[in-house]
């Protein structure tokens, strides 16, 4: 875990709206699903150097609200659907790293953050602007979480 500098960048992609209490439930969670839909629709050239992103923004509140997930890229060869757009805001992030076969290694990063921040010593408090995991491999995440 390490504080980062991050500058701004768009991300195209496709979104929805969930919650963490509607993902936490088996029967309810839509991003297993969306990343389906994803990779049906979109073409991310990983040769030429795209990365993939999903990110994290409009949060209603704080991790009990709704929010806004985008999985996409900077870079999208093709779509067979409309894409949508959103900007990672500048500013200082914490970023937590987690390697190992998806999803459990994207979970596990996550896992790392909530304790992170429920944590009594948690010297750093989110932003809820825009968080952001990175695809750095197919076996390897990185989650960026705004500070303020």
């Amino acid at each position: 875990m390490e504080t980062v500098q991050i500058k701004n960048f768009v991300v195209k992609g496709l979104a929805i709206r969930t919650s963490n209490e509607v993902e936490m439930n088996p029967e309810t969670a839509m991003i297993a699903q969306h990343v389906q839909y994803v990779d049906a629709n979109l073409v991310i050239d990983h040769q030429s150097g795209a990365q993939a992103y999903s990110v994290y923004y409009n949060y209603e509140s704080d991790v009990n609200g709704q929010f806004d997930i985008l999985m996409g890229s900077t870079e999208v060869s093709s779509s067979k659907v409309d894409l949508t757009s959103v900007e990672v805001v500048a500013g200082s992030y914490i970023k937590f790293e987690s390697e190992g076969e998806f999803p459990s290694a994207i979970i596990s990063a996550w896992q790392a953050v909530w304790t992170y921040f429920n944590s009594p010593d948690c010297e750093h408090s989110r932003a809820y602007t825009t968080d952001f995991e990175h695809y750095e491999s197919s076996s390897k995440v990185s989650v960026y979480i705004a500070l303020k």
